[in-house]
């Protein structure tokens, strides 16, 4: 299960370690409104007790369980939570209520859980709820925009064999990983997919993953997206911008949700785990990171003309 763990100043990481379980089936939109109930009653200076005595809800273990995104969301109930804390706006009740509905309904990668580990789990749990999915990498193209051979070289670093026997297993996993990527990918496309930025080093541009002609695959898929999906935005940090270009972790997704800006968060990506922060204040500093790292990159036409560049070089 999930722990929270505070370091230097304060901040909160959701720290989920390879192989343990984040309880992540009902950490996507459940956690979301969840957190933003809890935030309402706070707001409105309401203890447990007070909504349980008020008649919206049994008892107050039921309505802690409900915030914490550990049980089953009624749509009904959540906007008799909302109106009760004195939400009025009808397009965050409208809201509220998709996101309700979403969190009950049962999830694709489900099936594929032996091939997810937990902290990434989670990850993709909230993906599909967000508005707006920020992220920062230098070392490899982001999950969401790569193609299936660039996430099969990939794989086969992250998950080796050492035995004949072993190596076969590993395949199987690997394979079903790559599946559960691309998968990931149908995110940017559905009727309700989240504006998606992507900043990606141009060392990323330079390493080739797979080697030539899947680099190159890569890379035409990255010009693509940006040429012709309007929900995705990519830019290239050049070498040329130096050392102001360098951001304070390798791999970092910021996530916003159309409730409230109190249940954001980032998730910051380490060999084998994951790592996420919820203090707002925190948040707000990477988002704010992001922001900055996004003015000093490449604009649209200078990130297509690199990208063309990379395919040029791999094409000779």
């Amino acid at each position: 299960m999930a722990r929270e763990l505070r370091v230097a100043g304060g901040q909160v990481l959701w720290a989920v370690g390879n192989g343990e379980d984040s309880g992540s089936h009902l950490a996507g939109a459940g956690r979301v409104v969840g957190a933003h109930l809890r935030r309402l009653r706070k707001d409105r200076g309401l203890r447990l007790v007070d909504v349980v005595e008020a008649g919206l809800i049994g008892s107050a273990p039921t309505l802690s369980r409900l915030e914490n995104g550990e049980s089953p969301l009624k749509p009904d109930r959540v906007l008799s939570l909302a109106k009760f804390y004195g939400v009025t706006d009808p397009e965050q009740l409208e809201s509220l209520e998709r996101l309700a509905s979403r969190s009950q309904d049962t999830q694709w990668w489900e099936e594929f859980r032996d091939a997810i580990p937990g902290w990434l789990e989670r990850l993709i749990s909230v993906e599909a709820s967000a508005q707006e999915i920020r992220t920062y990498e230098v070392q490899y193209v982001p999950g969401l925009l790569q193609t299936a051979e660039y996430a099969r070289a990939l794989m086969k670093h992250a998950l080796p064999g050492t035995s004949a026997e072993d190596a076969e297993r590993q395949l199987l996993k690997r394979d079903r990983a790559v599946r559960v990527r691309q998968n990931r990918r149908n995110v940017l496309h559905d009727a309700s997919a989240p504006d998606y930025y992507a900043l990606v080093d141009e060392a990323v541009l330079a390493r080739p993953v797979g080697g030539a002609a899947v680099m190159r695959m890569q890379l035409r898929e990255l010009y693509s997206l940006e040429e012709n999906m309007g929900n995705v935005h990519i830019r290239v940090l050049p070498f040329s911008a130096g050392d102001e270009a360098m951001a304070p972790a390798p791999s970092i997704t910021y996530l916003s949700f159309p409730t409230h800006r109190e249940v954001d968060m980032v998730y910051l990506e380490v060999r084998n785990g994951g790592s996420y922060l919820t203090n707002p204040e925190d948040v707000d500093r990477y988002r704010l990171v992001l922001t900055s790292l996004w003015h000093k990159a490449a604009d649209r036409e200078q990130t297509l003309k690199l990208l063309k560049g990379y395919i040029h070089k791999l094409s000779g």
